[in-house]
């Protein structure tokens, strides 16, 4: 597997919250859950640290195979039903546990608004490809066949309570059906979900022939035209975007 990516800051007022890191047959993206600046999020880390954290945590445990033994099992969220075993579920449940843990000493983990995150997931296992897709980001499959599949999440996000990791897509594919996995951000599928300026297959065409910093200009590009978010009411005029390209095989 061969992974580019691109990531931007949406606005200079706050630090980047998205994250990406890869590693040998992994690749984690992370969106944290910017909220109004001021907002109290009972964590005097902030909200960039915590998806840098969960991001780090959650690469570790797809690489050195913790996931399992990350605890006794959790019920997951009320109206979540927990399906069989499925890749990643437990990895990330752990890694969730791992950060909590980590600033639960000097944070009220229990504010409603404690920093959280959207996580996707990609590791190769073998000829397998396992894939994770948790709240409002998404991942694109780009077939052999040439088809492209959109996954995006529901409305659980990670942040304190490792359970929520129950409520993640997740799926396998065997390598040789694939040609390229997409990672966004909700910040990077505007030109698909918001701008109507494409379409799936033609956002997955303009990122794998262009690179995935192009998909994040042109986005930049639209968003200029409507800086007041009048024509696209958003809650950001300009979000931070990260794309990542994995790609299999020789293509």
């Amino acid at each position: 597997m061969r992974v580019t990516w691109a990531t931007d800051q949406g606005s200079p007022e706050r630090l980047n919250e998205d994250f990406v890191a890869a590693a040998p047959g992994a690749v984690v993206v992370l969106d944290g859950c910017g909220l109004p600046l001021g907002t109290d999020l009972g964590c005097v880390h902030g909200t960039a640290w915590y998806a840098r954290s969960l991001g780090t945590r959650l690469l570790a445990r797809m690489l050195d195979g913790l996931g399992p033994q990350a605890g006794p099992p959790v019920a997951p969220p009320e109206g979540v039903h927990r399906p069989a075993r499925r890749p990643l579920v437990a990895r990330l449940a752990g890694a969730i546990a791992d950060v909590a843990a980590a600033h639960r000493a000097s944070c009220d983990l229990t504010v409603p608004t404690t920093p959280a995150a959207t996580v996707l997931a990609v590791r190769v296992r073998g000829d397998l490809v396992d894939y994770l897709v948790l709240a409002d980001s998404t991942i694109l499959l780009e077939r052999a066949a040439g088809n492209v599949e959109e996954i995006t999440g529901g409305p659980y996000y990670a942040a304190a309570d490792p359970s929520v990791a129950d409520a993640a897509i997740t799926g396998t594919v065997p390598v040789r059906e694939l040609r390229r996995v997409f990672m966004l951000t909700d910040g990077a599928t505007r030109l698909a979900d918001m701008f109507g300026a494409t379409d799936w297959p033609g956002l997955a065409r303009l990122a794998a022939e262009h690179g995935p910093g192009e998909v994040v200009e042109r986005t930049r590009e639209v968003e200029r035209t409507d800086p007041q978010a009048l024509r696209w009411p958003r809650g950001k005029a300009c979000d931070d975007a990260t794309v990542a390209v994995c790609a299999f095989g020789s293509r």
